[in-house]
Formats: structure tokens, C-alpha cells, sequence
């Protein structure tokens, strides 16, 4: 190296200065050359990583796009009969899960739904409808339909109120529940096995320890006085528990209990309250305390409508308290209480407004009026008819009569032609011969013809009746 170096030395000091900047250039070169080279390298794998990012953006889009359409498009009905299909009453013309108007709607004209408007949901308007249908023809006494009923030997429920088993799975006893546990908020509020056994109904709960009703426990139950006496004290605990106290036993009416401002703060609090309301309703109407019903739905009206207390239990009373009370009239009252006081009323979708309104109530009296006027009318003209064949009847028997009585006169003057010459041969005959012997015979002879004449004019007029009874029928 030494000798090279001193080579190039003594060669030319020019070429040396030469040959370090080319060292140089091309050092600097290659080492900003690779890093272009990293530069590019990077460059290209961005874009590229960004095509592919866009791309798949892209295609997921439309992906998405495509598949949610078709499945949309393809499911629509499905969906509608699960989820987005609702009853609209705005139109008046949607009775089939409600039997509350059936009567006024049987003529009705079907129109076209309109689903933009507020509307009433289809589950609570079908869940409502089949608890009512379960409910029919409880208090007859046929057991037919009950034959193929699960469990039906065994009556768990009425077992239960009679203290013969307790609750599962707390193990708690009919009476524990009335004595220990009012007041006790917090256990009523936190445990959800105890309503299932409370309040049975023909539904499963969340609780799959206790059993539900059967048509012969609910007929034997029905026939309890004893269960039925305990079943209104478990309403009595759970309407403390609401903040409501039983005013009269006999009407069901209830009011305000002293604790309600509390009660109502916790009810409007844990929405899950309002179905065990509902469960409580049914629970009465399906056991024979009916008249429990309409008396706490209207309670439950009157406080979120007029005193605008309980806003989320307000759709709770309209989709399902109102349309658990099974006395048809009682139910319309309750929905005509509800149109009254709802706001605004043009968003009232639970019952057809123009039964509601009084509109259909107005045309019917005026229809009454008018069929009364005709059916007057008609009295009068039938009371004038009636008058004339009365007249002309009398004016025919007349006829009939005076014919008959020149018939008597007529049979009577041929008769009496021969009573009289008979009583004159008589006579002569007795002037004659009145010490004749033959004077008895001759008397036997007279009455004989007496006899024989009175015959005679009974029988014409029997023959008289007979005539008159037939013109007159």
C-alpha cells in the first residue's frame, strides 16, 4: 500500500486530487441512492397499501349495500309480522286484534294503512287479544276441552294459596308472603321468582319453577272462597309496594297510598313493574275478581294522563292495562276516558276516533229518531187500518146477523100456523069429548107435538151459529 500510494504520488499530484473526488461523488452517490431506492420502495408499498385499503373499502361498501337491500327486500313481510308491523287506528278501519269496537266495525270499508303516522304495536294488541280469548267460557262447567291438559290432576297454584306447598325457589309460605314481606321494598323490588307464584296466569315466566293455570284449576279456583280472599291480599302487598291503597273491596276502587310520591319515583324508575302490572290484571280477570280490573287501569289513566304522573309507565297502560279488562263495556269506558284526556288527540291510536268523537253516536241517534218517526207513522196508519176492518167486519156480521134473524122470524111464523090449529082441535075436542075416555091419549098426542116443535127450532138454530161462526172466521 505504501508503494502504490507513493506511486501515485510521483506520478501526478493532479490525477490524485482527481481520483479523490470521484471517490467521493460516488460514495455520496450510492449512499443517497439507497436511500431513494428505500424512498421509492416505501412509496410504491403506500400507494399500493392505499389502493388496497380503498378497494376493500369500497367493495364492502357495496357489498353491504347489495346484501342488506336484497335482504331487506326479500324478508320485508317477515319482518313487518315480528317487528315493524303496528296497528294504525288513524284510519279507523283496524279492528282484527281488538274486539273492543267489533259491533260498529262489521260494515266497515277496509282502506289502505298508513304506517307513517303514530301507530299501536302488533304484539301488545295480539298478546292482549289471545289473553282474552283464553279467558272465554271459564265458568262453564264442561271439563271436555281440559282432558289432554299437562299436570291437570295436581293443582300446584291452589295448593300454594291453600298453604299446603311453598314458593320455588325461595321457599317462602302463602302467609310469609302477606305477614313478613310488606313493606319490604327492596325484597319485592330485587326478586323476580315471587310473582309467578302470586299471580299465576296461563303464561310461563321467567320463573320455571312455578306452573301455570289450567282450565280445571282455574274453575276450582274461581269456586274458592278461601284462595280468593288471599289472592286479594297478595294484591293489596303488591299495591303498597306501587304506592296504592285499596279504598273498598267491594268496587276494587284505589287511590293514592300516604307513601306514593316514593312508590311512584321507584315504579316510573324500573320499567320491569309495568309487566308485572299486567300480569296482576290478568291474573284477576282470568281468577274471578273482574271487577279488580277497571278500577286500577283507570287509576293508572288518570295519573299519567291528567296528573301527567308515570310518563314510562304511560304506553304500559295504553297497550296493555287498558286491553286486559275483559267486560267489553267497562273496556270501551276506559278507552273513551283515555281519547278524552290524551294530548294531542290526533295522535290517539287505541281506539277508532269516530266512534270515539261521538261522530257514529250522532248519526245513530239520528237514525233512531227518524226509525221512531216512521215506526209512529206506521203505528198510526196500522191503528187506522185496523179501525176500517174493524168497521167493516161489524157492518158484514151485521149482515149476517140480520139474515139469521129473518131466518128465526121466518121458521117461526111456519110453526106457529100449527100450534094454533092444533090447540083449536084441542079444544073442540075437549068440549066434545071431555068425558071421553080416550082424553088422556089425546094428551099424550099434544105434548108429543110440543116436544117435536121445540126440537125443531133448536136445531134451526143451532144451524144459525154454525153460520155466523163460519162468516166470521
Amino acid at each position: 500500500m505504501s508503494f502504490n500510494f507513493r506511486f501515485v504520488l510521483t506520478v501526478d499530484s493532479g490525477s490524485v486530487e482527481h481520483g479523490l473526488f470521484d471517490w467521493l461523488f460516488w460514495i455520496f452517490f450510492m449512499f443517497y441512492f439507497t436511500y431513494f431506492l428505500k424512498f421509492l420502495k416505501s412509496l410504491i408499498w403506500g400507494v399500493l397499501r392505499s389502493v388496497r385499503i380503498l378497494a376493500t373499502l369500497f367493495w364492502r361498501v357495496i357489498w353491504r349495500g347489495v346484501v342488506s337491500t336484497t335482504f331487506v327486500l326479500a324478508c320485508n313481510s317477515r319482518l313487518r309480522l315480528r317487528n315493524i308491523r303496528q296497528i294504525n287506528m288513524e284510519s279507523d278501519d283496524e279492528c282484527e286484534l281488538d274486539s273492543t269496537w267489533e259491533e260498529e266495525c262489521e260494515n266497515k270499508t277496509p282502506r289502505k294503512k298508513n304506517y307513517k303516522k303514530r301507530s299501536r304495536y302488533m304484539s301488545a294488541a295480539k298478546d292482549m287479544q289471545d289473553f282474552r280469548h283464553s279467558c272465554r267460557n271459564l265458568g262453564d262447567d264442561d271439563d271436555n276441552d281440559d282432558e289432554d291438559e299437562p299436570g291437570e290432576g295436581h293443582f300446584y297454584n291452589l295448593d300454594f294459596y291453600h298453604g299446603q306447598i311453598k314458593s320455588s325457589p325461595d321457599d317462602v309460605h302463602i302467609d310469609e308472603f302477606h305477614q313478613k314481606w310488606k313493606g319490604q321494598y327492596h325484597w319485592l323490588e330485587d326478586c323476580h321468582s315471587y310473582i309467578q307464584w302470586l299471580f299465576p296466569i296461563q303464561e310461563r315466566g321467567v320463573n320455571w319453577d312455578a306452573h301455570v293455570l289450567t282450565k280445571k284449576e282455574i274453575k276450582a279456583f274461581r269456586k274458592d272462597e278461601e284462595a280468593k280472599r288471599k289472592l286479594v291480599e297478595s294484591y293489596k302487598l303488591m299495591l303498597d309496594f306501587y304506592g296504592i291503597h285499596l279504598v273498598d273491596e267491594t268496587t276494587g276502587e284505589v287511590d293514592r297510598a300516604p307513601n306514593w310520591t316514593d312508590r311512584f319515583r321507584n315504579l316510573n324508575r324500573y320499567t320491569h313493574n309495568n309487566l308485572r302490572i299486567t300480569r296482576i290484571l290478568k291474573c284477576l280477570g282470568t281468577l274471578g275478581l273482574q271487577h279488580y280490573q277497571a278500577p286500577l287501569v283507570k287509576f293508572f289513566l288518570h295519573e299519567t294522563l291528567e296528573k301527567e304522573q308515570l310518563q314510562r309507565v304511560k304506553q304500559s297502560v295504553l297497550d296493555y292495562f287498558m286491553f286486559a279488562v275483559l267486560n267489553k263495556s267497562e273496556r270501551r269506558e276506559l278507552v273513551r276516558f283515555a281519547f278524552k284526556h290524551f294530548k294531542p288527540q290526533e295522535q290517539f291510536v287505541w281506539g277508532p276516533k269516530k266512534f270515539l268523537s261521538g261522530e257514529v253516536d250522532s248519526k245513530n241517534e239520528e237514525n233512531k229518531d227518524n226509525n221512531t218517526a216512521e215506526h209512529k207513522e206506521q203505528m198510526e196508519t196500522d191503528e187506522i187500518t185496523n179501525d176500517v176492518n174493524e168497521i167493516h167486519d161489524n157492518n158484514h156480521v151485521g149482515s149476517i146477523e140480520n139474515e139469521i134473524n129473518g131466518e128465526k122470524d121466518q121458521q117461526a111464523a111456519d110453526v106457529q100456523p100449527v100450534e094454533m090449529g092444533s090447540d083449536k082441535d084441542n079444544k073442540d075436542e075437549h068440549d066434545s069429548d071431555d068425558n071421553s075416555p080416550c082424553n088422556s091419549g089425546d094428551n099424550d098426542v099434544k105434548k108429543k107435538q110440543e116436544l117435536s116443535d121445540s126440537d125443531a127450532k133448536k136445531e134451526g138454530e143451532v144451524q144459525c151459529d154454525k153460520r155466523l161462526a163460519s162468516h166470521l172466521c
